[in-house]
Protein backbone atom coordinates (compact mmCIF):
# COMPACT_ATOMS: atom_id res chain seq x y z
CA UNK A 1 0.00 0.00 0.00
CA UNK A 2 1.02 3.81 -0.86
CA UNK A 3 3.19 5.32 2.12
CA UNK A 4 0.45 8.08 2.65
CA UNK A 5 3.42 10.38 5.03
CA UNK A 6 5.65 9.91 1.98
CA UNK A 7 2.63 11.04 -0.42
CA UNK A 8 1.81 13.72 1.49
CA UNK A 9 5.29 15.12 1.58
CA UNK A 10 5.70 14.59 -2.01
CA UNK A 11 2.87 16.73 -3.09
CA UNK A 12 4.53 19.42 -0.46
CA UNK A 13 7.39 19.37 -2.36
CA UNK A 14 5.56 19.57 -5.89
CA UNK A 15 3.66 22.77 -5.26
CA UNK A 16 3.44 23.80 -8.60
CA UNK A 17 1.67 20.23 -10.37
CA UNK A 18 -0.18 19.66 -7.18
CA UNK A 19 -2.00 23.64 -8.13
CA UNK A 20 -2.30 22.41 -11.68
CA UNK A 21 -3.89 19.38 -10.84
CA UNK A 22 -6.27 21.39 -8.47
CA UNK A 23 -7.22 24.20 -11.19
CA UNK A 24 -8.03 21.33 -13.54
CA UNK A 25 -10.35 19.99 -11.46
CA UNK A 26 -12.12 23.40 -10.71
CA UNK A 27 -11.85 23.91 -14.72
CA UNK A 28 -13.39 20.87 -14.99
CA UNK A 29 -16.08 21.95 -13.08
CA UNK A 30 -17.70 24.18 -15.81
CA UNK A 31 -19.31 20.93 -17.32
CA UNK A 32 -21.96 20.88 -14.75
CA UNK A 33 -23.35 24.48 -17.00
CA UNK A 34 -22.91 22.89 -20.13
CA UNK A 35 -26.37 21.45 -21.10
CA UNK A 36 -26.66 17.68 -22.66
CA UNK A 37 -25.15 17.16 -26.37
CA UNK A 38 -24.55 14.81 -29.33
CA UNK A 39 -23.87 10.97 -27.26
CA UNK A 40 -24.91 12.25 -23.96
CA UNK A 41 -28.48 12.72 -25.28
CA UNK A 42 -28.79 9.16 -26.55
CA UNK A 43 -27.69 7.67 -23.52
CA UNK A 44 -29.97 10.12 -21.62
CA UNK A 45 -32.52 8.66 -24.36
CA UNK A 46 -31.60 4.60 -23.68
CA UNK A 47 -31.82 5.40 -19.66
CA UNK A 48 -35.09 6.77 -19.86
CA UNK A 49 -36.49 3.84 -21.34
CA UNK A 50 -34.29 1.66 -19.64
CA UNK A 51 -36.25 2.68 -16.19
CA UNK A 52 -39.34 1.97 -18.19
CA UNK A 53 -38.02 -1.54 -18.84
CA UNK A 54 -37.13 -1.72 -22.41
CA UNK A 55 -33.35 -0.93 -23.68
CA UNK A 56 -34.63 0.83 -26.64
CA UNK A 57 -34.07 4.23 -28.24
CA UNK A 58 -37.31 4.94 -29.65
CA UNK A 59 -38.91 1.78 -31.02
CA UNK A 60 -36.45 -1.26 -31.14
CA UNK A 61 -33.64 -2.97 -29.03
CA UNK A 62 -30.13 -1.35 -29.05
CA UNK A 63 -27.25 -3.08 -28.70
CA UNK A 64 -25.06 -0.04 -27.35
CA UNK A 65 -22.87 -1.07 -24.62
CA UNK A 66 -25.10 -1.00 -21.17
CA UNK A 67 -22.92 0.34 -18.50
CA UNK A 68 -23.37 4.17 -19.29
CA UNK A 69 -27.20 3.66 -20.20
CA UNK A 70 -27.20 2.11 -16.54
CA UNK A 71 -25.41 4.84 -14.73
CA UNK A 72 -27.60 7.25 -16.31
CA UNK A 73 -30.53 6.07 -15.03
CA UNK A 74 -29.22 5.68 -11.60
CA UNK A 75 -28.53 9.35 -11.39
CA UNK A 76 -31.56 10.09 -13.06
CA UNK A 77 -34.22 12.53 -11.17
CA UNK A 78 -37.52 13.21 -13.00
CA UNK A 79 -38.69 16.06 -11.16
CA UNK A 80 -35.62 17.55 -11.39
CA UNK A 81 -33.07 16.18 -14.25
CA UNK A 82 -30.68 18.80 -14.04
CA UNK A 83 -30.16 17.43 -10.46
CA UNK A 84 -29.40 14.12 -11.93
CA UNK A 85 -27.08 15.21 -14.99
CA UNK A 86 -25.18 17.89 -12.13
CA UNK A 87 -24.87 14.07 -9.84
CA UNK A 88 -23.59 12.06 -12.55
CA UNK A 89 -21.38 14.68 -14.02
CA UNK A 90 -19.66 15.08 -10.21
CA UNK A 91 -19.42 11.21 -9.84
CA UNK A 92 -17.47 11.20 -13.02
CA UNK A 93 -15.06 13.55 -12.11
CA UNK A 94 -14.96 11.85 -8.82
CA UNK A 95 -13.78 8.43 -10.36
CA UNK A 96 -11.67 10.36 -12.10
CA UNK A 97 -9.69 11.71 -9.11
CA UNK A 98 -9.60 7.93 -7.67
CA UNK A 99 -8.16 7.08 -10.80
CA UNK A 100 -4.98 9.17 -9.98
CA UNK A 101 -4.38 6.71 -7.07
CA UNK A 102 -4.22 3.78 -9.54
CA UNK A 103 -1.63 5.62 -11.56
CA UNK A 104 0.47 6.78 -8.43
CA UNK A 105 0.35 3.33 -7.01
CA UNK A 106 1.23 1.47 -10.35
CA UNK A 107 3.77 3.70 -11.09
CA UNK A 108 5.61 3.79 -7.46
CA UNK A 109 5.59 -0.44 -7.85
CA UNK A 110 7.69 0.14 -11.00
CA UNK A 111 10.29 2.39 -9.26
CA UNK A 112 9.33 5.38 -11.56
CA UNK A 113 10.91 8.34 -10.29
CA UNK A 114 8.18 10.21 -7.98
CA UNK A 115 8.90 13.39 -9.72
CA UNK A 116 7.88 12.05 -13.00
CA UNK A 117 4.97 10.49 -11.39
CA UNK A 118 3.44 13.52 -10.12
CA UNK A 119 3.95 15.74 -13.48
CA UNK A 120 2.40 12.85 -15.80
CA UNK A 121 -0.41 13.61 -13.48
CA UNK A 122 -0.71 16.82 -13.74
CA UNK A 123 -0.50 16.77 -17.62
CA UNK A 124 -3.03 14.43 -18.15
CA UNK A 125 -6.10 15.96 -15.77
CA UNK A 126 -4.76 19.92 -17.38
CA UNK A 127 -5.08 17.97 -20.82
CA UNK A 128 -7.75 20.05 -22.61
CA UNK A 129 -9.18 16.92 -24.27
CA UNK A 130 -9.73 15.39 -20.37
CA UNK A 131 -11.10 18.99 -18.86
CA UNK A 132 -13.55 18.15 -21.93
CA UNK A 133 -14.57 14.71 -21.29
CA UNK A 134 -13.66 13.18 -17.68
CA UNK A 135 -16.42 15.69 -16.25
CA UNK A 136 -18.86 15.22 -19.13
CA UNK A 137 -21.27 12.31 -19.47
CA UNK A 138 -19.40 10.37 -22.09
CA UNK A 139 -17.88 6.92 -21.11
CA UNK A 140 -14.19 8.57 -19.76
CA UNK A 141 -14.01 8.89 -16.89
CA UNK A 142 -15.34 4.92 -16.34
CA UNK A 143 -13.45 3.86 -18.88
CA UNK A 144 -10.25 5.70 -17.23
CA UNK A 145 -10.82 4.61 -13.61
CA UNK A 146 -11.49 0.61 -14.96
CA UNK A 147 -8.49 0.70 -16.65
CA UNK A 148 -6.13 1.70 -14.47
CA UNK A 149 -7.68 -0.53 -11.88
CA UNK A 150 -7.41 -3.41 -14.42
CA UNK A 151 -3.38 -2.59 -14.79
CA UNK A 152 -2.85 -1.85 -11.26
CA UNK A 153 -4.75 -5.27 -9.87
CA UNK A 154 -2.71 -7.33 -12.94
CA UNK A 155 0.43 -6.30 -11.60
CA UNK A 156 -0.62 -7.59 -8.03
CA UNK A 157 0.29 -10.77 -6.12
CA UNK A 158 -2.01 -13.52 -6.62
CA UNK A 159 -5.11 -13.27 -3.86
CA UNK A 160 -8.69 -14.07 -4.55
CA UNK A 161 -9.67 -10.49 -3.57
CA UNK A 162 -6.58 -8.58 -6.52
CA UNK A 163 -8.19 -11.59 -9.06
CA UNK A 164 -12.03 -10.47 -8.32
CA UNK A 165 -11.20 -6.93 -9.11
CA UNK A 166 -9.00 -7.31 -11.71
CA UNK A 167 -11.55 -9.14 -13.66
CA UNK A 168 -14.66 -7.28 -12.79
CA UNK A 169 -12.16 -4.20 -14.01
CA UNK A 170 -12.32 -5.90 -17.41
CA UNK A 171 -15.85 -7.04 -17.49
CA UNK A 172 -16.73 -3.31 -16.57
CA UNK A 173 -14.45 -1.88 -19.39
CA UNK A 174 -16.12 -4.11 -22.10
CA UNK A 175 -19.68 -3.41 -21.30
CA UNK A 176 -18.71 -0.02 -21.35
CA UNK A 177 -16.25 0.16 -24.35
CA UNK A 178 -16.53 -2.93 -26.73
CA UNK A 179 -12.72 -3.11 -28.03
CA UNK A 180 -11.63 -3.76 -24.42
CA UNK A 181 -12.33 -7.02 -25.38
CA UNK A 182 -9.25 -7.55 -26.72
CA UNK A 183 -7.86 -7.23 -22.96
CA UNK A 184 -8.69 -10.81 -22.83
CA UNK A 185 -5.72 -11.33 -23.80
CA UNK A 186 -3.90 -10.01 -21.26
CA UNK A 187 -6.09 -11.98 -18.72
CA UNK A 188 -5.32 -15.09 -20.53
CA UNK A 189 -1.60 -13.94 -19.67
CA UNK A 190 -1.88 -13.19 -15.94
CA UNK A 191 -3.91 -17.11 -15.94
CA UNK A 192 -0.93 -18.34 -17.42
CA UNK A 193 1.72 -17.00 -15.01
CA UNK A 194 -0.48 -17.73 -12.24
CA UNK A 195 -0.70 -21.53 -13.37
CA UNK A 196 2.80 -21.22 -14.27
CA UNK A 197 3.95 -20.62 -10.72
CA UNK A 198 1.20 -23.31 -8.98
CA UNK A 199 -1.19 -24.89 -11.15
CA UNK A 200 -2.66 -26.88 -8.74
CA UNK A 201 -2.78 -23.65 -6.11
CA UNK A 202 -4.28 -21.47 -8.39
CA UNK A 203 -6.51 -23.55 -11.12
CA UNK A 204 -9.37 -24.05 -9.34
CA UNK A 205 -9.68 -20.18 -7.59
CA UNK A 206 -9.39 -19.18 -11.57
CA UNK A 207 -12.11 -21.20 -13.10
CA UNK A 208 -14.32 -20.19 -10.21
CA UNK A 209 -13.98 -16.26 -10.32
CA UNK A 210 -13.99 -16.31 -14.14
CA UNK A 211 -17.31 -18.24 -14.65
CA UNK A 212 -18.82 -15.82 -12.08
CA UNK A 213 -17.60 -12.96 -13.68
CA UNK A 214 -18.21 -14.02 -17.37
CA UNK A 215 -22.08 -14.56 -16.90
CA UNK A 216 -22.47 -11.40 -17.78
CA UNK A 217 -20.46 -11.40 -20.74
CA UNK A 218 -22.20 -14.61 -21.87
CA UNK A 219 -25.91 -12.83 -21.50
CA UNK A 220 -25.12 -9.86 -23.22
CA UNK A 221 -23.21 -11.87 -25.65
CA UNK A 222 -26.43 -13.52 -26.17
CA UNK A 223 -28.50 -11.01 -26.43
CA UNK A 224 -26.33 -9.00 -29.11
CA UNK A 225 -26.99 -12.10 -31.72
CA UNK A 226 -30.26 -12.45 -31.46
CA UNK A 227 -31.01 -8.55 -31.89
CA UNK A 228 -28.09 -8.23 -34.74
CA UNK A 229 -29.34 -11.22 -36.37
CA UNK A 230 -32.27 -10.06 -36.54
CA UNK A 231 -32.21 -7.24 -38.05
CA UNK A 232 -33.68 -5.00 -35.35
CA UNK A 233 -31.32 -2.88 -33.46
CA UNK A 234 -32.21 0.87 -33.47
CA UNK A 235 -28.68 2.16 -32.91
CA UNK A 236 -25.92 0.11 -32.95
CA UNK A 237 -21.62 -0.35 -33.02
CA UNK A 238 -21.90 -3.39 -35.56
CA UNK A 239 -23.36 -1.11 -38.27
CA UNK A 240 -20.02 -0.11 -38.93
CA UNK A 241 -19.51 -3.09 -39.80
CA UNK A 242 -22.05 -3.41 -42.62
CA UNK A 243 -20.30 -2.50 -45.55
CA UNK A 244 -18.76 -4.19 -48.39
CA UNK A 245 -15.35 -5.75 -47.51
CA UNK A 246 -16.22 -4.01 -43.79
CA UNK A 247 -12.47 -5.74 -42.45
CA UNK A 248 -10.12 -3.63 -45.25
CA UNK A 249 -12.53 -0.32 -44.87
CA UNK A 250 -12.51 -0.24 -40.94
CA UNK A 251 -8.38 -1.09 -41.26
CA UNK A 252 -8.09 1.89 -43.50
CA UNK A 253 -10.18 4.91 -41.48
CA UNK A 254 -8.33 3.56 -37.84
CA UNK A 255 -5.37 4.11 -39.85
CA UNK A 256 -6.57 7.69 -40.92
CA UNK A 257 -6.38 7.07 -44.94
CA UNK A 258 -9.71 7.41 -45.56
CA UNK A 259 -12.14 9.06 -43.35
CA UNK A 260 -15.15 7.15 -42.35
CA UNK A 261 -18.74 7.43 -43.20
CA UNK A 262 -20.11 8.21 -40.14
CA UNK A 263 -17.99 11.01 -38.57
CA UNK A 264 -16.94 14.46 -39.88
CA UNK A 265 -13.12 14.13 -39.72
CA UNK A 266 -10.47 11.79 -40.84
CA UNK A 267 -9.48 10.38 -37.43
CA UNK A 268 -6.73 6.99 -36.94
CA UNK A 269 -2.68 8.55 -37.02
CA UNK A 270 -2.96 11.64 -38.31
CA UNK A 271 -5.41 12.34 -34.77
CA UNK A 272 -2.93 11.56 -32.84
CA UNK A 273 -1.16 14.65 -32.20
CA UNK A 274 -4.39 16.56 -31.34
CA UNK A 275 -4.06 14.29 -28.00
CA UNK A 276 -1.75 16.68 -26.86
CA UNK A 277 -2.00 19.81 -29.66
CA UNK A 278 -4.95 22.46 -27.67
CA UNK A 279 -5.98 23.32 -31.30
CA UNK A 280 -9.69 21.56 -31.96
CA UNK A 281 -10.13 19.78 -34.67
CA UNK A 282 -5.92 19.10 -34.97
CA UNK A 283 -4.66 16.60 -37.60
CA UNK A 284 -1.13 15.92 -38.90
CA UNK A 285 0.50 12.66 -40.02
CA UNK A 286 4.11 13.50 -39.75
CA UNK A 287 3.30 14.86 -35.94
CA UNK A 288 1.55 11.64 -34.94
CA UNK A 289 4.01 9.47 -36.30
CA UNK A 290 6.74 11.17 -34.71
CA UNK A 291 5.25 11.13 -31.29
CA UNK A 292 3.90 7.26 -31.59
CA UNK A 293 7.57 6.35 -32.46
CA UNK A 294 8.83 8.03 -29.72
CA UNK A 295 6.37 6.31 -27.22
CA UNK A 296 6.64 2.71 -28.98
CA UNK A 297 10.66 3.51 -29.08
CA UNK A 298 10.59 4.43 -24.94
CA UNK A 299 9.09 1.15 -24.11
CA UNK A 300 11.06 -1.12 -26.47
CA UNK A 301 14.41 0.35 -25.22
CA UNK A 302 13.60 0.13 -21.53
CA UNK A 303 14.33 -2.28 -19.12
CA UNK A 304 10.84 -2.82 -18.34
CA UNK A 305 9.31 -4.62 -15.49
CA UNK A 306 6.61 -7.17 -15.84
CA UNK A 307 4.16 -4.34 -14.93
CA UNK A 308 5.63 -2.02 -17.73
CA UNK A 309 5.32 -5.02 -20.01
CA UNK A 310 1.69 -5.39 -19.37
CA UNK A 311 0.76 -1.61 -19.54
CA UNK A 312 2.52 -1.61 -23.06
CA UNK A 313 1.10 -4.84 -24.57
CA UNK A 314 -2.70 -3.51 -22.87
CA UNK A 315 -1.90 0.14 -25.03
CA UNK A 316 -0.97 -1.82 -28.06
CA UNK A 317 -3.58 -4.24 -28.19
CA UNK A 318 -6.00 -1.25 -27.72
CA UNK A 319 -4.63 0.90 -30.23
CA UNK A 320 -4.78 -2.05 -32.75
CA UNK A 321 -8.49 -2.78 -31.62
CA UNK A 322 -9.62 1.04 -32.60
CA UNK A 323 -7.84 0.63 -36.06
CA UNK A 324 -10.01 -3.37 -36.37
CA UNK A 325 -12.94 -1.28 -35.18
CA UNK A 326 -12.15 1.88 -37.88
CA UNK A 327 -12.27 4.61 -35.30
CA UNK A 328 -9.64 6.36 -33.53
CA UNK A 329 -11.20 9.71 -31.75
CA UNK A 330 -8.78 11.32 -29.98
CA UNK A 331 -10.81 10.99 -26.69
CA UNK A 332 -10.68 7.27 -27.08
CA UNK A 333 -6.77 7.56 -26.75
CA UNK A 334 -7.33 10.04 -23.59
CA UNK A 335 -7.69 7.11 -21.28
CA UNK A 336 -4.41 5.93 -21.90
CA UNK A 337 -2.41 9.02 -22.03
CA UNK A 338 -0.30 8.77 -18.62
CA UNK A 339 0.80 5.42 -20.50
CA UNK A 340 1.99 7.84 -23.62
CA UNK A 341 3.71 10.24 -21.58
CA UNK A 342 5.58 7.59 -19.41
CA UNK A 343 6.68 6.14 -23.21
CA UNK A 344 7.67 9.71 -23.55
CA UNK A 345 9.73 9.73 -20.63
CA UNK A 346 11.46 6.51 -20.95
CA UNK A 347 12.78 7.41 -24.13
CA UNK A 348 13.85 10.62 -22.83
CA UNK A 349 15.93 8.81 -19.80
CA UNK A 350 17.27 6.12 -22.44
CA UNK A 351 18.57 9.36 -24.18
CA UNK A 352 20.39 10.61 -20.99
CA UNK A 353 18.86 13.90 -20.70
CA UNK A 354 18.18 14.92 -17.26
CA UNK A 355 15.07 14.06 -15.40
CA UNK A 356 14.77 17.63 -14.21
CA UNK A 357 14.48 19.11 -17.66
CA UNK A 358 11.74 16.58 -18.67
CA UNK A 359 10.11 18.11 -15.22
CA UNK A 360 10.63 21.24 -16.72
CA UNK A 361 9.14 20.73 -20.01
CA UNK A 362 6.00 18.96 -17.94
CA UNK A 363 5.48 22.18 -15.97
CA UNK A 364 5.50 24.56 -19.16
CA UNK A 365 3.14 22.33 -21.03
CA UNK A 366 0.88 22.29 -18.05
CA UNK A 367 1.07 26.02 -18.02
CA UNK A 368 0.06 26.56 -21.59
CA UNK A 369 -3.16 23.95 -21.33
CA UNK A 370 -3.89 25.97 -18.04
CA UNK A 371 -3.90 29.30 -20.03
CA UNK A 372 -5.68 27.92 -22.40
CA UNK A 373 -8.56 26.35 -20.48
CA UNK A 374 -8.86 29.40 -18.60
CA UNK A 375 -9.55 30.66 -21.45
CA UNK A 376 -12.20 28.47 -22.84
CA UNK A 377 -13.79 28.39 -19.23
CA UNK A 378 -14.81 32.32 -19.58
CA UNK A 379 -15.80 31.70 -22.80
CA UNK A 380 -18.08 28.39 -22.30
CA UNK A 381 -19.59 30.25 -18.87
CA UNK A 382 -20.63 33.36 -20.49
CA UNK A 383 -22.16 31.18 -23.25
CA UNK A 384 -24.25 29.11 -20.84
CA UNK A 385 -24.72 31.38 -17.52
Amino acid sequence: MINFRAFRKLFVEEKIFVFIILISIISSLRALFIPLVADEITYNKLAENLLSGRYYLTNYPSTVTPIIPLVFAFFKIKSMPVLGFIMHKLFNLTLTIFTLRYIYLFFEKQKVDKRVVIAILALTMVNPIGIAYFSSLYPEAIVFFCFWGFIYYSTLKFSNKNLLKMLLFFLVLVLTRYVYAVLGLVVLLIYYQYLKEDRKKYSGKIIKYSVLVFIPFLFWAKYIYNIEQSNLSEISYFKRFKVDNPLLYNIKCGLGIIKHHEVDKINGTPAFASLFVPITGFRNIIISLVMLLAFILGYILKEKTSGIKILFLSIILIMVGLVFAGTGFSRYWLVLMPGYFLGFYFLWDKLKLKTIWFIYMAQALSLIYMVNEFRLDIMILSNHL
